[in-house]
């Protein structure tokens, strides 16, 4: 267009004007420049490094971490994949990432960030699943800062008697999520009980007390419901 601006056509024959268009793609490993012929490391024909739970190769002492190899493609994940590989090293206890655990992180607006199965993921793998969602709108922080857009949705294990048990997962869409993810994140991986979380006494006003309420209205009882 004259004035650097983009037109894209929809198979509608819908026009649009845009400013940018991104295309990704993907990413992929650059291990063929490694020189790994005549070695007992394997690439799988994506080009990423064959691993073990420990990241090790099949090279006694060769480990592999973040890009190389088919994990989560974040910075965070491979910082702990370098401390898990030197630790093995060492010799030390090492104890294998759980991936499918790991905190997520989209810096948008609002931002996005979540650990654990969704609602969808956790019923495919076979749980019967009790669901909690809590907006921003209710919450004061958030008031205060002009940012109510969001949500906070918590997955829990449906007990037998109906209750909610295991947190499973933690999902959030809002200001500042990215941050308060923490609290959940913990709380999936030491497979924490919707129960012993609603005992967390969570500071006020703030934005991170949505999850402590999301939390305790699947004990039953709630704030701003």
């Amino acid at each position: 267009m004259p004035d650097g601006s983009t037109q894209i056509t929809f198979a509608t024959g819908d026009p649009l004007i845009i400013d940018v268009v991104i295309m990704s793609i993907g990413r992929r490993a650059f291990s063929d420049a490694l020189g790994l012929s005549g070695t007992a490391v394997k690439v799988d024909d994506r080009g990423f490094v064959e691993v073990d739970e420990y990241c090790q190769t099949g090279e006694p002492g060769v480990y592999a971490i973040g890009d190389l190899i088919n994990t989560p493609q974040l910075a965070h994940v491979a910082y702990a994949e370098a401390i898990l590989s030197i630790k093995h090293l060492r010799g030390e206890n090492a104890y294998p990432i759980m991936y499918d655990r790991v905190p997520w992180a989209i810096y948008c607006h609002p931002e996005v960030a979540w650990a654990g199965p969704s609602e969808e993921q956790a019923r495919a793998a076979g749980h019967d699943v009790v669901v909690a969602k809590h907006q921003f709108r209710a919450n004061s922080r958030a008031m205060i800062l002009g940012e109510i857009d969001g949500l906070v949705k918590v997955i829990a294990k449906k007990n037998a008697d109906g209750t909610a048990g295991q947190v499973l997962g933690v999902h959030m869409v809002g200001p500042w999520v990215t941050e308060q993810l923490a609290a959940g994140y913990l709380a999936v991986n030491w497979e924490a009980s919707v129960d012993e979380i609603a005992e967390f006494v969570m500071p006020h006003p703030s934005l991170s007390e949505l999850f402590g309420e999301t939390i305790l209205s699947l004990t039953g009882r709630s704030f701003n419901a």
